[in-house]
């Protein structure tokens, strides 16, 4: 269904009343379209119904959805299942809940209010610019240690969300910082002061047209903050998650923001990219067939625990307590594939750890 069907039938609903499911970003999305195209709605569903109101906007409890004769737009392209489940079981009739198929309908919407397109388009500047140099791309696993970063000085460098917590410890800083992961972007990303200090530490910074930072896009001080659209594909074939021919596009996702560095990096030219601090390892590792494995990471990364102790918060991705280890694994395996494909050596320089896709290398003897 494209958004006019979407909204044509949005606008055609019998019943006098309508919600968008979920007060989250896309919620909130539809309801500016909604409001823009004169679309008729009284409020929203949310887990949360004790938040005050949205934009003049009601928010109830799936338990006095079930209460209300109206119809429910589901929000959410991810978690639309839990949804409309937590909808039917309070008693809404299923052909009271209208779903969309792909995400490009809330993108078409979100296009619609903002016009994201004008600002992905700027990325265009970095195309091939390092065509034939090489780069690193850091992860923030319990490997990396300060001494490594204090070896990078000169280097191009990706980095991303909370590594700009050890700065106090080196002159390093990275050429690039990315930042996708939703609870970082919430936490640092809200303050116009936070954004600027990331931004004044590195030649540019990535982050994705649904993230807090673009509320910026507009901002005459704050010129090196760039977007890309992040969405999810698979080829078909193997179920392999594609990758970008070109970010100002779009970039596809895989369970770890290392998969989106990745991609900026081809797009950008490089053809050496070395891999550090991807050591792949997770409290908790959740695998495609349900099963969940424990790991005992958190007792000997000392980089996580100099973080928490100054800083109140740890390193996203390698250290958080939970992981797609089967996604992330497979973004890896996609880009190893497109790298074959196109002459471009990907090697992994980390210490250990448990990547074993890409050719392994010794960072202390090549990078002194």
């Amino acid at each position: 269904m494209d958004i006019n069907a979407f909204v044509d039938m949005a606008k055609s609903f019998p019943l006098t009343k309508t919600y968008i499911v979920g007060a989250g970003k896309y919620g909130r999305i539809f309801g500016m379209y909604f409001d823009k195209h004169n679309i008729a709605w009284d409020g929203y569903v949310d887990k949360n119904s004790k938040r005050n109101p949205i934009n003049g906007k009601r928010v109830i409890s799936y338990r006095e959805a079930g209460k209300e004769e109206a119809y429910y737009i589901i929000s959410s392209y991810i978690y639309r299942d839990e949804m409309m489940r937590e909808l039917k079981n309070s008693g809404v009739p299923k052909e009271r809940l209208v779903t969309y198929e792909t995400k490009d309908t809330i993108y078409e919407c979100y296009e619609d209010t903002v016009h994201w397109k004008t600002y992905t388009e700027k990325l265009k500047t970095y195309r091939a610019l390092y065509k034939g140099k090489r780069c690193f791309v850091i992860g923030n696993g319990p490997s990396l240690t300060i001494e490594d970063l204090e070896k990078l000085k000169g280097e191009i460098t990706f980095a991303c969300n909370s590594i700009y917590a050890l700065y106090e410890h080196t002159a390093w800083r990275p050429t690039f910082h990315c930042a996708w992961d939703e609870t970082f972007c919430k936490k640092m990303m809200s303050e116009k002061e936070d954004v600027e200090w990331m931004t004044s530490n590195c030649e540019a910074f990535f982050t994705n047209i649904m993230s807090e930072g673009f509320a910026y896009r507009d901002c005459e001080d704050i010129r090196n903050l760039y977007y890309v659209k992040d969405v999810r594909g698979s080829d078909g074939k193997i179920s392999l998650p594609l990758f970008s021919d070109d970010c100002s596009r779009q970039v596809y996702s895989s369970g770890t923001i290392a998969y989106m560095m990745l991609q900026l990096a081809v797009y950008m030219g490089f053809k050496e990219i070395y891999l550090l601090g991807m050591d792949c390892s997770f409290s908790i590792e959740k695998h495609s067939d349900g099963s969940v494995t424990r790991n005992n990471v958190r007792d000997h990364n000392h980089l996580i625990q100099r973080m928490e102790d100054e800083k109140g918060m740890a390193l996203s991705e390698e250290a958080g307590i939970f992981a797609g280890i089967d996604a992330i694994m497979d973004g890896y395996k996609a880009a190893k594939q497109y790298a074959d494909l196109h002459g471009i050596r990907i090697c992994n320089a980390t210490r250990g750890g448990k990547l074993e896709i890409f050719e392994r290398v010794d960072f202390d003897l090549f990078i002194a």
